[in-house]
């Protein structure tokens, strides 16, 4: 069955909640919206880790007004017992009367909510590929991990148009502008990790923190892979991070 404006309109704002949960590794960012006759009863996002999940904050804001609701998540609900509760199961108990969500849960842990939810007779939709885009681009490593069972490597390279990456006499410190460096912080927050080799850290001396205004409080772990030793006053030995 075709999705309604509005039910589009409620994907769009789910979507946009999903976006709040900056840093939620390492689970997917997700929104939930509840809607009982054409009225907002409950949103809610997954903020992180060990938090409630986007269906049960959404539920919690609503209450009983859950029942006979109709939920719209920007990923498949999970069934996995974990730090949290199953949210398929969660919608359940509530009363929700019909489930709305963009993208299938591809993980063999977490995902088959869909099927639960049917077989507790409750009707279960899938939103269109634009949607699904739109909340893979939210969570691409997460997405990459689950289906292929190793971690999304970005890889960051810098040169000039001629091949070189830096001065010969190696004074520059950046061949790259602030536009571009802007990114790179943004990319270390948004991972879990950042690799550089000995020579790297021996000759640039990088404290490999991110320094990002959208992504405060974050930084990935730190992994020097080589076998020199690093100097005692290396920036990435200073407490800033893990390493």
């Amino acid at each position: 069955m075709a999705l309604s404006p509005q039910d589009e309109q409620m994907l769009d704002r789910a979507l946009a909640l999903a976006a709040l949960g900056s840093l939620v590794d390492p689970n997917p960012r997700v929104g939930c919206v509840l809607v009982r006759d054409e009225v907002v009863v409950g949103e809610g996002f997954h903020a992180g880790a060990g938090t409630a999940h986007a269906e049960a904050a959404a539920l919690a804001q609503s209450g009983e007004s859950a029942r006979g609701a109709t939920a719209f998540i920007t990923l498949e609900p999970c069934t996995h017992v974990g730090r949290t509760p199953p949210c398929a199961q969660a919608l359940i108990d509530a009363g929700v009367e019909r489930v709305v969500f963009v993208a299938a849960d591809p993980s063999e842990r977490a995902g088959g909510g869909a099927a639960l939810l049917r077989e507790a007779g409750i009707p279960v939709e899938k939103a269109s590929p634009r949607f699904e885009q739109s909340s893979r681009a939210l969570n691409e490593g997460w997405f990459f991990a689950a289906e292929h069972g190793r971690p999304h490597v970005t890889w960051k390279y810098a040169t000039t148009l001629d091949g070189r990456i830096a001065a010969a006499d190696g004074s520059s410190r950046w061949i790259t502008g602030d536009a571009s460096r802007a990114d790179v912080h943004a990319l270390r927050a948004r991972s879990g990790a950042i690799v550089v080799g000995t020579g790297t850290a021996l000759t640039d001396d990088p404290a490999l923190t991110a320094r990002c205004s959208a992504y405060t409080g974050h930084d990935p772990l730190r992994v020097v892979v080589g076998h020199r030793d690093l100097p005692a006053d290396s920036r990435l030995l200073e407490p800033e991070g893990e390493i």
